[in-house]
């Protein structure tokens, strides 16, 4: 009897190794198929600029060789280009952050004129990011239109105050806004009466929200009032709050915001102000979770009662951003009593022209802070501080399961363990 041979996948026609070949998703199998053998290339060839475009596309990304009115186009030229366009910049929208930041009433202008020219319900938004900044005053009122007419698509935008702009018909066409910043100076703000009508509309996926407003000490009421009133209607739903520390100051804070994780406090004046002992007694009482906490002032001192608020988030967090200076008596113990934390960045300061003795073995404590560190970023702000403290051997041996450090400063330096 004739020996059958079995039937090999080269045997098969080439309308059915076509359509097994569509069956393909990812453009790495679809990169091998076409690199088997001359047959299968010329059989796929056609599907070439189509398939690949995935694996193209963040190589273009990368250096930054597409510029915006080209990208624009590219994801009108496919649905499939369309789609892995949002993909990739989604990944990472800050990549084009830099080019939605408006500033002058020319480039909203040009801007709007793309968008007017693209197909019905075309998104103008790379990365659905925009930013527009305070400068030309003939920006007002370019920037309501573009913001009525495209404004549903945007996920991230940061504005700043206009003296001319309703805040609440602003908002009201970016509904599906996720993360909102709002910066500039408290004077820019007309009076209390006004922020306060009408209520504020909706902002249902709204969960980061940053106000980044400054003034002086006598503006201190105008800031809280801006503050209470955005937490009064948006809190329930934050998970991500950057504001000054007067949120410290706004009563049952808790009950206003039950939901947050992640917490940055700035100070909020140009002039000299300091964390208060009732602020750390607020800390200390909240009912937040925290995951993330980041603490912007130069100078901080790690006091007891500090550490004692410090203490009320040691079941969560995860991340933790400070920036502490360095005396004579400095010691990181009290750091200690965070199982969790994965993350430290310590912006380190100093007046001392001096080291003292023994600081180098009390900086190394910083070993001791938590078992389960994986990154530490360190910011000395004084070289000697670069050159004494640091030794890479022994902290890769402290920190069992840390896995990248950097030390910022006089001299930038990472290290991959």
């Amino acid at each position: 009897m004739e020996h059958l041979r079995p039937t090999e996948l080269s045997d098969l026609p080439n309308e059915m190794l076509e359509e097994i070949f569509n069956f393909l998703q990812d453009p790495n199998d679809f990169l091998s198929v076409i690199g088997t053998c001359h047959r299968w290339n010329d059989l796929m060839s056609y599907r070439k600029t189509e398939r690949l475009f995935g694996k193209v596309l963040p190589i273009l990304l990368k250096p930054d060789l597409l510029t915006l009115r080209t990208m624009l186009t590219i994801r009108q030229i496919s649905k499939k280009w369309k789609q892995e366009a949002d993909f990739q910049l989604e990944e990472d929208p800050s990549r084009f952050e830099q080019k939605y930041i408006i500033r002058e009433a020319e480039q909203l202008n040009r801007l709007i004129i793309h968008a007017t020219n693209l197909p019905q319900g075309g998104n103008p938004f790379i990365g659905k990011y925009l930013s527009i900044g305070r400068g030309d005053p003939g920006t007002n009122d370019s920037m309501q239109q573009l913001i009525q007419q495209h404004g549903t698509y945007l996920k991230s935008i940061t504005m700043y105050c206009f003296s001319k702009i309703q805040f609440t018909t602003f908002l009201g066409g970016i509904p599906n806004v996720e993360t909102l910043t709002i910066m500039g100076l408290m004077r820019q703000w007309h009076t209390d009466d006004e922020v306060d009508a009408p209520p504020l509309p909706p902002l249902r996926r709204l969960n980061n929200l940053g106000i980044a407003i400054y003034g002086d000490q006598n503006d201190d009421h105008r800031y809280l009032h801006l503050l209470s009133f955005l937490l009064t209607a948006y809190g329930e739903q934050l998970t991500t709050l950057r504001c000054a520390k007067q949120l410290l100051r706004i009563d049952r804070i808790s009950d206003l915001l039950p939901n947050l994780t992640q917490l940055e406090l700035f100070m909020p004046h140009i002039s000299s102000d300091a964390f208060t002992q009732l602020d750390f007694q607020v800390l200390s009482q909240v009912e937040w979770r925290l995951q993330t906490l980041s603490i912007y002032e130069w100078n901080f001192p790690l006091t007891t009662e500090f550490m004692t608020a410090l203490n009320n988030f040691s079941a969560t967090l995860e991340d933790l951003k400070l920036f502490i200076q360095v005396e004579e008596t400095f010691d990181p113990a009290p750091l200690i009593s965070f199982p969790f934390l994965k993350k430290l960045y310590l912006g380190i300061t100093s007046e001392l022209r001096s080291i003292p003795l023994g600081m180098k073995d009390r900086l190394m404590k910083l070993g001791g802070v938590a078992p389960n560190l994986e990154e530490l970023d360190i910011c000395p702000r004084n070289e000697a501080l670069c050159d004494v403290v640091w030794s890479m051997e022994v902290m890769s041996k402290v920190f069992q399961k840390l896995n990248l450090i950097r030390i910022r400063g006089v001299r930038y330096k990472t290290f991959i363990l």
